[in-house]
């Protein structure tokens, strides 16, 4: 099952999901992730935690995104996931 949110526009993100992934993988594309990948990847985890979601392989393509739109877009993306997909 895959689900999506947000955009590729300035300060946005667009994070892509796949529920039929064995543990957590997190890929993070970003030209700042050198300096704030940690706290991206921590933002998404807390995300996971709060679900409770063990497996799973999200995909953050980042391009100025704060926290907060980050931990949301992955939140939306993964209950359109258990939905049935889609954006």
């Amino acid at each position: 099952m895959i689900g999506s949110c947000g955009n590729e526009k300035d300060s946005d993100a667009l994070v892509i999901v796949d529920l039929k992934s064995k543990g957590r993988n997190i890929e993070i594309n970003s030209k700042l992730k050198d300096m704030f990948g940690e706290y991206m990847e921590k933002a998404i985890i807390e995300i996971l935690d709060e679900m409770k979601i063990k497996n799973i392989k999200v995909i953050l393509k980042d391009y100025g995104a704060l926290d907060f739109v980050i931990k949301a877009r992955t939140k939306v993306a993964i209950k359109r996931a258990l939905q049935g997909g889609g954006k």
